[in-house]
């Protein structure tokens, strides 16, 4: 029978819509692919399940921005890592070797645009404090790890004793000038420049309370903060085999908590450490340390949601299964949490676990039954539970391991909401878009560090971001 207009009308139709759904769902795999030798894609069919088109939501498809870098300091050798003081404008960076120390963030704060400005920074000539006679530096041993209150006043540090020992402690830290914790009032008008934050957004940052009579006002450089030694409280030490793979990642949540990434044992195995909950290797802990619930006897409180507060493990467990998570942060506007796993000889990973799930609670992050999406050393016995990676990237050749950053949320808009992460080996900056754990997009994006030299990220009060190499510089990340 000869076909109508009518019917070739909505032939045509129904060809379109099939050519989109077959579109997307070529462009998803296409775009999950990774490159290593052997095959480790994001593909869900990696994991032995049904590969099914899924609707992403309505946004970008990819990243349109890159990033350049502006070196702020140097002379910081064998940089370990780096944070970003809460409410003082200050990076402290750590170095292997055991010395803390300071960058002052020479700000301003623009009444007009309702944001800070950085206007150069200072490094402090000394250490503000120096470990080097409490710790081991053979192998990949050294000062690890650092964090903050969310008051600034306590420091928490990992490190490796002489004992090959993972240590986590704390100290206070006194300022001589303590700033005012709230922003200046301003009648500013809401700001026209894409991307800057809101006023509301950097009310948590230091600046004086007094109104200044410009429109930009100076913030003054305080004194050297002091670190006292004999305020010390060790919080956890954990034994640990060999002179590498300790993570030793510490993280203050935005629940207050600290959360403590520890490596697993070299010669660890399913049954005795990362998947077993009553070790505390392979995994990463959380803990509540705050000074009105410490004693000397217990120095730190469990957080009661933690898997195992009650029974059944460790309750200092937050996730199990880790190989090495050296790097792992959360996104300050929703929580959600992303762990850089360095993997162990075949595929490191990247783990996006969403704060509507449980922000990681409780996660199997699968080592040592996956490693990446391939089968690790142990492939039998696996739970169906395993967390499935978001990315996957070779722990060989060019790219290796991967160091971990932080979800922009600075002041460009066309990067809000992409992962910025890289590599140690390439020094490579990369960025991930994602949305609804689905990767749309996973590339460099910008500066390129050099071999061997990326170790850390930073993420100021703003959402603006730093990096840190091994041999000392630091730098600040600004879109092109």
């Amino acid at each position: 029978m000869a076909l109508t207009d009518e019917h070739r009308r909505i032939s045509g139709t129904l060809l379109r819509a099939v050519a989109g759904v077959l579109t997307l769902v070529i462009g998803i795999a296409a775009i999950s692919c990774s490159a290593p030798t052997k095959d480790s894609s994001n593909d869900p069919s990696a994991n032995g399940t049904a590969t099914t088109a899924v609707d992403a939501g309505a946004g970008p498809t990819s990243i349109t921005k890159t990033f350049r870098t502006i070196e702020v300091a140097k002379g910081f050798d064998k940089a370990s890592n780096i944070v970003s003081r809460p409410m003082r404008n200050q990076l402290w960076v750590t170095l292997r070797t055991g010395a803390v120390r300071v960058i002052e963030i020479e700000t301003a704060w623009n009444l007009e645009l309702g944001q800070t400005q950085r206007n150069g920074f200072k490094s402090y000539p000394n250490p503000i404090f120096d470990l080097s006679g409490d710790i081991s530096t053979e192998g990949e041993r050294g000062v690890l790890g650092i964090a903050f209150s969310t008051d600034a006043r306590t420091l928490f540090l990992s490190y490796v004793n002489r004992k090959g020992e993972l240590v986590v402690a704390s100290w206070f830290v006194n300022d001589p000038a303590p700033p005012p914790v709230t922003a200046p009032p301003t009648t500013a008008p809401a700001t026209t420049v894409p991307g800057a934050p809101t006023t509301s957004s950097t009310t948590s940052t230091t600046r004086t309370t007094i109104p200044a009579p410009t429109t930009t006002q100076t913030i003054p450089i305080l004194p050297d903060p002091v670190v006292d030694p004999a305020s010390k409280r060790v919080l956890l030490t954990i034994p640990h085999e060999g002179n590498s793979n300790y993570s030793g990642q510490l993280t203050l949540g935005r629940d207050g908590y600290l959360y403590i990434g520890v490596g697993d044992s070299q010669n660890g195995g399913a049954d005795k450490t990362a998947q077993n909950p009553d070790s505390l290797l392979g995994k990463i802990l959380r803990i509540d340390p705050s000074g009105e619930k410490a004693s000397a006897t217990d120095p730190y409180a469990i957080p009661p949601s933690n898997p195992f507060a009650k029974s059944g493990g460790s309750p200092q467990i937050w996730s199990i299964g880790a190989q090495n998570p050296l790097r792992f942060s959360f996104d300050r506007a929703n929580g959600n949490m992303w762990v850089a796993d360095a993997g162990h000889s075949q595929f490191g990973e990247i783990d996006y676990l969403p704060a509507a799930k449980g922000g990681g609670a409780g996660a199997n992050l699968g080592w040592p039954f996956k490693e990446g999406k391939e089968p690790g050393p142990s492939p039998t016995g696996a739970p169906s539970s395993l967390v499935a990676p978001i990315a996957v990237s070779p722990t060989t050749g060019a790219d290796c391991p991967i160091i971990g950053g932080f979800v922009y949320r600075g002041s460009v808009t066309e990067l809000q909401g992409v992962y910025i992460y890289g590599d140690f080996c390439s020094g490579t900056v990369k960025g991930l878009l994602q949305r609804k754990g689905i990767v749309l997009d996973d590339k460099a994006i910008g500066p390129q560090t050099g071999a061997k030299s990326l170790v850390a990220f930073a993420e100021d009060s703003q959402g603006e971001l730093y990096l840190v190499t091994a041999g000392g510089s630091v730098q600040r990340m600004v879109a092109t």
